[in-house]
């Protein structure tokens, strides 16, 4: 039975966070109540999450990974010990936090009236840089 921890995020909003993980290709599953998550096993774990990608679409090894809010509305990551050791780690934390950040800075400027012009990926000597580019209608 693999261990599950707990990542905390800076992600706060469930909408975001659901296109975030959909743009990523997976279906996550949204409950505001919570579901708990299962293991590889099929068995039912104590973790619960309001945002699950089920194991069905991981590895076939793998459990569920859930995102559940906190007591301050922010999403933390239960990922299992197994899963954080096949490619479920900071990393791929740190991709879901990209493409929620570009969902949300689409959205607001959208909102102040910003025209998106494009998306450009910069490659820098630490990573790439994702670049939104904006107009003034």
């Amino acid at each position: 039975m693999s261990k599950f921890m707990e990542l905390r995020t800076t992600l706060t909003d469930e909408r975001y966070l659901v296109d975030a993980l959909q743009e990523l290709g997976y279906q996550p599953e949204v409950c505001r109540e919570g579901r708990p998550l299962f293991g590889y096993m099929g068995d039912e774990r104590p973790e619960r999450a309001q945002i699950i990608i089920r194991r069905k679409q991981l590895d076939s090894a793998s459990n569920d990974i859930g995102f559940a809010r906190d007591g301050n509305g922010i999403y933390r990551a239960i990922i299992s010990e197994y899963d954080r050791g096949i490619g479920f780690d900071d990393a791929w934390i740190g991709r879901v936090s990209q493409a929620y950040k570009e969902r949300q800075t689409l959205a607001v400027a959208k909102a102040k009236g910003y025209v998106f012009k494009g998306r450009e990926v910069i490659k820098t000597p630490q990573g790439n840089k994702v670049q939104l580019r904006f107009a003034v209608r």
